[in-house]
């Protein structure tokens, strides 16, 4: 049977269950979609790395971080010397250029925020660690109200830059910022840990 077939009929029956005596059952269609879908997704991580896109344009499409990804599946560059050679020239590249500037991206929803750091060669994390809904409708509605290393300064490619989020304006639910963002004076006269330098 084809196992995308048996899949949509896993789909089917989680959709249409409704009490608790098939939760073994559930279970079982659970267990099998996960099993599918990450054969797929090994399948697509290595279908883009021979189609030579770097670590960290895969790592944004799944949500998770350039450094998240390259340790997850790192072994298929080994499995031909191409793909290794061009992630060991990324490497080299990244190192010649030096450090990054930050951007700020406060103000932003978490995919242009995310898309811009990923410009400058840079991870991002949220502060909460449910946050943002990286599927669905819900993920534009966040925004991002505070970021740390803070814009302008000064870190080493791939650096993940954590940001704090809340719901924009006009989105329905909570409008309160849903995990406080750190106190900015609370980093002045701080050193960085990366360039050694101080936090303005």
């Amino acid at each position: 049977m084809d196992p995308w077939r048996e899949a949509r009929e896993a789909l089917e029956r989680l959709a249409r269950r409704r009490t608790r005596e098939g939760a073994l059952d559930a279970l079982s269609d659970i267990g099998s979609l996960r099993r599918l879908l990450d054969r797929a997704e090994l399948d697509a991580v290595r279908d883009a790395r021979v189609a030579r896109r770097s670590w960290a344009e895969i790592a944004t499409r799944l949500g998770i971080t350039r450094q998240s990804a390259w340790e997850r599946w790192r072994e298929l560059d080994e499995e031909a010397p191409e793909p290794l050679r061009r992630a060991a020239d990324e490497a080299a590249r990244d190192l010649a250029a030096g450090p990054v500037t930050v951007p700020d991206v406060v103000g932003m929803s978490w995919a242009a925020a995310r898309l811009r750091l990923q410009e400058e060669r840079l991870d991002i994390v949220s502060a909460d660690p449910d946050l943002p809904p990286f599927l669905g409708p819900e993920a534009a509605d966040f925004r991002v109200v505070d970021q740390k290393p803070v814009a302008g300064q000064q870190v080493a490619a791939y650096t993940s830059v954590t940001v704090w989020l809340r719901r924009g304006p006009g989105s329905a639910g909570v409008t309160a910022p849903l995990r406080p963002p750190p106190d900015p004076r609370a980093r002045r006269g701080a050193v960085d840990e990366t360039t050694g330098e101080s936090v303005p």
